[in-house]
């Protein structure tokens, strides 16, 4: 269980960051101060989290939910590890099985749904709601 903390802990900095970017940029131009950002946004941001934690959930009792079929386009970055010196074998998303990255992608949105739900619980509790 250990070796996939790190593609979990990777995945949900990345989901966190661009969820919080969004709330940013919605408080920024489309709410102009009507409403508490931290509040309403982060529990939006929550409750997305935690819808696609249930559709992550319900694809490990293999429901599957196709998208439209596209081209395969090749990668154009490619991103190396940065403990290359290390010597145990650091497991990346790529490597997993397809049950495993379901299981990292479930925790992972279920830890974005912690972290947003419990600010917007924070700043819920000291706007003296």
């Amino acid at each position: 269980m250990n070796r996939y903390i790190r593609p979990v802990v990777y995945k949900s900095f990345q989901r966190c960051v661009i969820a919080l970017t969004l709330v940013l940029l919605w408080d920024r131009f489309v709410n102009k101060g009507r409403m508490p950002w931290a509040v309403n946004g982060c529990f939006a941001a929550g409750a997305v989290f935690l819808a696609l934690a249930w559709l992550a959930f319900l694809r490990l009792d293999g429901v599957r939910i196709t998208p439209p079929r596209r081209e395969e386009r090749p990668r154009r970055w490619r991103s190396g590890d940065l403990v290359d010196f290390v010597d145990e074998h650091i497991v990346s998303f790529d490597e997993m099985d397809d049950e495993e990255r379901i299981k990292c992608t479930l925790a992972a949105h279920l830890s974005c749904a912690v972290i947003f739900l419990a600010a917007s619980a924070a700043a819920w509790i000291a706007a003296g709601g």
